[in-house]
């Protein structure tokens, strides 16, 4: 009974064991197992660190290629060819340079000669509502005009040189070298004006106005049967007393128009223009202030009257 006894417990106790050890040897194996998979994230998670997924992607865009502005003269003569229709452009050459103008040609059944229509520098040849009105008007009356396309202002005028002497040295280089440019333009615009019968008169707008004055005074240029000065002036002191005074000694018929709502230079150059005519006691001069609403805008049926008046009280 004793040794049945002593039989089962060994049994019993060798069971025990038994288990304990395989208990131990799965635990084992499953705590390995554990420590396996907790590397293998470790290591995944890295390597995703180290590698960002599309939503974290930092997208650089490409700067836009910057064009530089274009040429705002060549600007102003692609509009004038879209907007308008091609027998309207007559297209000239000044030199190696070509420009274009706008011809209207005399509607009426008499025919009284030439208008040449000049526009401030920086304008197109329909910006100016003066102008653009005496191109529709004109031709009704018996006027052939003929628009110019401006050359654009001279580059560094006025100067910005520290010292004077400097200063007027560049700012009579400048202009010397925009009036050639312009004696070439107005040569080939009066041999064009030579097709139609009659006188030939120009107007013209701004720095040009008094710039076209100063090549006729000198010579450089045939004299119109008559100038039209519509607010004129220039940038410096110095050049409106110097193209004052040319203008002053003159021989040709001037009529010299600004506006009562003006800016500041057109009006204190129209005083001293005044003032130097008077003083040489120019014949054919005379000046007219136009009563507008808009700064800058000519009233369009005063102008008209008042050169249609002007030109018959010199005999045109």
């Amino acid at each position: 009974m004793l040794n049945r006894f002593l039989t089962s417990l060994i049994i019993l106790c060798l069971f025990t064991f038994s288990a304990g050890n395989s208990y131990g040897l799965r635990y084992q194996e499953e705590t390995k197992t554990e420590q396996k998979k907790t590397k293998e994230n470790k290591a995944a998670t890295k390597e995703g660190e180290d590698k960002p997924d599309d939503t974290d992607k930092i997208i650089i865009k490409k700067r836009p290629e910057i064009f530089a502005p274009i040429n705002a003269l060549l600007q102003k003569e692609q509009d004038l060819s879209h907007y308008l229709a091609a027998e309207k452009l007559t297209p000239m050459l000044a030199g190696a340079q070509d420009f274009i103008t706008i011809i209207n040609e005399n509607t009426a059944s008499n025919q009284k000669g030439v208008m040449i229509l000049l526009p401030d520098w920086e304008m197109s040849a329909k910006s100016s509502n003066a102008l653009n009105y005496l191109q529709r008007m004109l031709p009704n009356q018996g006027w052939t005009t003929i628009a110019i396309q401006p050359p654009s202002r001279p580059v560094d005028y006025p100067s910005n040189a520290l010292k004077l002497p400097l200063q007027l040295e560049e700012n009579n280089k400048h202009l010397i070298e925009h009036q050639e440019k312009l004696t070439l333009m107005m040569t080939a615009v009066m041999e064009k004006a030579k097709d139609y019968p009659g006188i030939f008169v120009v107007v013209s707008q701004g720095s040009h106005a008094i710039l076209l004055a100063d090549l006729y005074a000198a010579g450089k240029l045939q004299s119109p049967s008559a100038l039209v000065i519509l607010s004129g002036y220039m940038n410096t002191a110095v050049d409106s007393l110097s193209f004052a005074k040319s203008l002053a000694k003159s021989q040709f018929p001037v009529l010299d128009l600004y506006l009562s709502r003006e800016h500041q230079l057109a009006n204190t150059d129209a005083i001293l223009r005044k003032a130097q005519a008077t003083k040489e006691m120019k014949v054919y001069y005379r000046q007219t202030q136009l009563h507008n609403n808009q700064v800058g805008y000519y009233p369009e049926k005063q102008l008209l009257r008042s050169i249609n008046g002007w030109l018959k009280s010199i005999g045109w």
